[in-house]
């Protein structure tokens, strides 16, 4: 084979491949027209479709708006009226009230009047009450002042009676008393403070400080011993002093020894008795 044969044949394998490339080419972009088409046919019988349905729903709330519109005209017939017949109202209330004012005005002038009449017939009435109530007081005060003075007279008579009466008792009392006092030889004159019991007692303790000897004894209020009454104490016969109260208590008593008296030592378990004090 030539040079020209092998020209010829690479031009020819050449367009053998650019014939394969171009009916590729082809067959990539062939569609089948009846797929489409019908495709295309089944779109418009479903918008076909769609577009009756919301026709139908058109329809629809035409209708339904429609008779809205109408109940809403009918609701406002309604209420015109209503508007109308309270207008109506308004105005027979308006005239009431203006006559309700007209009488209150008559009223008010009518209470003004009364009520000044009654501050007139108060002022009297005031008037009488207090001159009423001052004859009442009057009238009380000396019916009180009357009954007081009768009770007094009563309570007088019977503190009377009852005073003669105690008297009498007091009279006999004391010629008794006076009596058993002398018969026990004490004075009848002489004071409460002057009096000592006849009581007798021991020292139950003894000490000293700086205003004397101070002894305790076994005899107290309770036996009658009070302040300042004075004691004799003694051992068995021998006379040991004298000692002047000071405090006392119920069944105690506290003494300071008097110097003067004292003729020997005073301790424990001595015995003291009370007499007349004598100075």
């Amino acid at each position: 084979m030539n040079l020209l044969g092998k020209i010829l044949t690479g031009l020819i394998a050449i367009a053998a491949i650019m014939l394969l490339i171009v009916s590729l080419m082809v067959y990539a972009t062939h569609k089948n027209w009846k797929t489409e088409a019908d495709n295309l046919k089944q779109q418009l019988a479903e918008q076909t479709n769609e577009n009756q349905r919301l026709t139908s729903k058109k329809d629809a709330l035409e209708s339904q708006l429609q008779a809205e519109v109408e109940a809403a005209q009918q609701d406002v017939r309604k209420l015109e009226s209503e508007r109308v017949q309270l207008i109506g109202q308004n105005r027979t209330i308006q005239e009431q009230l203006d006559t309700l004012l007209q009488q209150q005005r008559q009223n008010v002038a009518a209470v003004a009047s009364t009520q000044a009449n009654n501050e007139v017939l108060t002022k009297e009435v005031a008037d009488l009450r207090v001159a009423l109530s001052e004859n009442q007081q009057k009238r009380d005060e000396a019916f009180k002042a009357t009954v007081e003075a009768t009770d007094k007279l009563h309570q007088s008579e019977g503190k009377l009676n009852s005073l003669v009466e105690r008297n009498q008792q007091l009279t006999v009392e004391l010629a008794t008393k006076t009596s058993l006092l002398r018969e026990k030889g004490i004075d009848p004159s002489a004071t409460p403070g002057e009096i000592v019991p006849q009581v007798r007692g021991i020292v139950s303790r003894s000490r000293r400080n700086a205003s004397g000897q101070m002894i305790e004894i076994t005899i107290g209020a309770d036996d009658g011993l009070r302040k300042g009454h004075t004691i004799e104490i003694y051992r068995g016969d021998r006379y040991l002093g004298r000692a002047e109260v000071i405090t006392t208590e119920p069944d105690r008593a506290v003494a300071r020894v008097i110097r003067k008296f004292q003729q020997g030592p005073i301790q424990e378990r001595d015995n003291v008795a009370t007499k007349l004090r004598v100075g």
